[in-house]
């Protein structure tokens, strides 16, 4: 059974596999999505690649619009932000490794959005709660996040050990 989740108003990922080492899910970005905030990952790596479309990419100060077909990798750490500005769908394989937290962050994003609260205090509550699986880059957004975060305790959504689901 594969199981979808809603990140944000554009971007929906499907779990293909989550393990301690490595979370991997395929996420589709619908077109002229929303472009998110610089951010970071302290605690893992990303790879990604495009299996459909076009995904623009902010890494490291650079913007790079990777088509099908291309790969790329995020180390820990570095500032990136990534969207589809084009007008078709963009599809990529996304894996995080090691998985730590970032499937717990994704259904917490999930939750505000099933339970329609995607506004920025409860955005915030979850950015708080998993300051440890992605943080603002910018620090005065880190400081908006933690006093922000507290008005709005993150949900805590039930999350399942997993194993491989069928590709």
């Amino acid at each position: 059974m594969t199981e979808t989740l809603t990140l944000n108003g554009s971007e929906r990922i499907t779990i293909i596999d989550s393990t301690p080492e490595r979370f991997e899910v395929e996420a589709t970005y619908a077109p002229h999505g929303e472009q998110p905030p610089m951010h970071i990952h302290p605690s893992h790596a990303e790879s990604f690649t495009v299996l459909a479309g076009v995904l623009r990419v902010d890494l490291a100060e650079q913007q790079h619009d990777h088509r099908t077909g291309e790969s790329f990798e995020i180390p820990s750490g570095v500032a990136h932000r990534m969207w589809n500005a084009g007008g078709e769908p963009a599809t990529v394989r996304w894996v995080s490794t090691p998985a730590g937290r970032v499937e717990s962050f994704f259904r917490a994003m999930d939750a505000l959005h099933r339970a329609g609260t995607t506004d920025l205090v409860s955005k915030a509550g979850v950015l708080r709660a998993h300051a440890d699986v992605m943080l603002p880059s910018s620090l005065l957004t880190r400081l908006l996040v933690r006093l922000l975060g507290r008005m709005r305790p993150a949900p805590t959504p039930a999350t399942p050990v997993r194993t491989e689901v069928a590709r």
